[in-house]
């Protein structure tokens, strides 16, 4: 046992263990309610795609009219929504650190359920964050001009940042998430309201709303703009792997989930309308930083700068989201021996995963400084890290909306708080969209397909040789 000190309430006073001494908790504390949880929602979700996809969105259906851009961005948020559905099921059954690893080693056992963390851990989460960090240093170039290895140090400085935010304290990150989230929501409003508000409106641009091209040009081009829209949307899975640090898990991760993604589609349909109010098509198509033109036309000279520091607020809040929510992935998975057992460590003075959390920003980084050396530009790294992370997405979030129809299957008696509503045609149409995107994505860079591929293997053989046994490397 520790040091004991005293602890006064008014005229209370107990005994405690120093938070030097005391033994580390097993458990992550429940410090996060609904706003947080909604705040965690939008913050995952909006970042960068909102800012820097559109463009490649007007591209690909431009030529079938305005209403089938905005029916596409309006589409894959009702999928998403599904596709949540399903999820806070799931997150009611199981309130705890992990969401998805958890849901799918019910549903299909432990070694896809370590294949989804493998990948996670090397792919997705990595990638996220480091393609937010680099958005983030990319706007910042708009308002301080910085060189490719400015841009790279100031990426890599956010990781690193956020990882001290994120280490010191569960509240002072989430905390710092829902400042940011609030700042890029007021942001998005702006953008949506002052249009109209200045006199800058124009309906025409929204013409012709539908045009009529051959089918299989539309196909390609729907696949395209899918695919496009995913990042934008990308996230939405990001609530669930923080379940243990909600309070009323069962109650607040459903109406977070809900209420977060009607909040981001009617900020995406608004922006996108709002958008292509002030630019006309052809200059939306073209432009690789629309929010910052719509400013510039609305501000003048100063709208530039402002465009930045909004997106600034987006990407970084983003990154910050995304931080919180990974570590808890490998905590899960240690729990479980399947990665190195120091892993799922909790530091017993400041009460977070602190271990997992510097592994994962570790690994973040070496990704970025790949990325970076890569490209020439710094668009490029960040192109090639979003690129990344889609294609694992759409394999592993697809098998954990699955789950829920395994599970009502294996486990009919099971304790459902929460049921999904629809089912089973809303997460149905989820897996339907994102098997299209799937076969879309092989089409057309089947090269990334294979080595996504080739990375889930080196996965199954890891489980085979090292963590079946239930001795993961580095286990002292």
């Amino acid at each position: 046992m520790g040091a004991l000190r005293v602890i006064s309430f008014g005229r209370t006073s107990v005994m405690a263990e120093t938070p030097a001494t005391a033994a580390p908790p097993e458990r992550l504390p429940r410090v996060l309610g609904l706003g947080d949880g909604v705040g965690m929602v939008v913050g995952s979700i909006i970042g960068s795609g909102i800012f820097l996809k559109v463009s490649q969105v007007d591209t690909a259906l431009s030529p079938f009219g305005f209403g089938a851009i905005i029916g596409v961005w309006i589409v894959v948020g009702l999928v998403t929504l599904c596709g949540s559905l399903a999820l806070a099921e799931l997150a009611a059954m199981f309130p705890h650190a992990g969401g998805p690893y958890l849901y799918m080693r019910e549903a299909y056992g432990k070694l896809p359920a370590f294949l989804w963390g493998w990948t996670e851990f090397w792919v997705v989460r990595p990638c996220s964050v480091g393609a937010l960090s680099c958005a983030t240093a990319i706007y910042l170039n708009e308002i301080v001009p910085l060189t490719h290895l400015g841009q790279a140090c100031v990426a890599i400085g956010i990781v690193v940042g956020l990882t001290a935010a994120n280490l010191l304290s569960t509240r002072w990150g989430a905390s710092l998430m829902n400042v940011f989230t609030a700042i890029k929501v007021l942001f998005l409003a702006g953008l949506i309201v002052l249009p109209i508000a200045l006199g800058h409106a124009d309906v025409s641009h929204w013409q012709p709303l539908f045009s009529s091209s051959s089918e299989a040009t539309w196909w390609t081009a729907l696949g395209v703009a899918l695919m496009a829209v995913m990042w934008p949307y990308h996230g939405w899975i990001n609530l669930s792997p923080v379940a243990e640090d909600m309070v009323d898990p069962q109650r607040n991760v459903p109406k977070a989930l809900g209420l977060g993604l009607l909040l981001v589609i009617l900020v995406y349909v608004g922006a996108n309308l709002s958008y292509h109010l002030v630019l006309p098509m052809p200059q939306a198509r073209d432009s690789q930083a629309i929010a910052a033109d719509v400013c510039r036309v609305l501000f003048g000279p100063l709208g530039a700068k402002i465009a930045a520091a909004g997106v600034l607020c987006s990407t970084f809040g983003a990154a910050n989201s995304s931080m919180l929510c990974g570590p808890r992935v490998l905590l899960a998975m240690a729990r479980d021996d399947l990665m190195p057992r120091p892993l799922k460590r909790i530091h017993a003075r400041w009460h977070t995963p602190a271990n997992a959390l510097l592994t994962q920003s570790t690994w973040a980084v070496l990704l970025m400084v790949l990325f970076y050396a890569w490209n020439e530009r710094p668009i490029g790294a960040f192109d090639g890290l979003t690129d990344s992370v889609i294609l694992a997405a759409l394999i592993f979030d697809g098998l954990t909306v699955a789950a829920v129809y395994v599970l009502r299957n294996r486990q009919p008696q099971a304790p459902r708080p929460y049921r999904t509503w629809g089912y089973p045609f809303t997460p149905g149409l989820l897996l339907a969209i994102y098997a299209f995107a799937f076969v879309m994505k092989f089409l057309a860079k089947w090269n990334e397909t294979a080595v996504v591929i080739g990375l889930i293997a080196a996965g199954v053989l890891y489980y085979q040789t090292v963590a079946r046994r239930g001795r993961p490397a580095t286990t002292t």
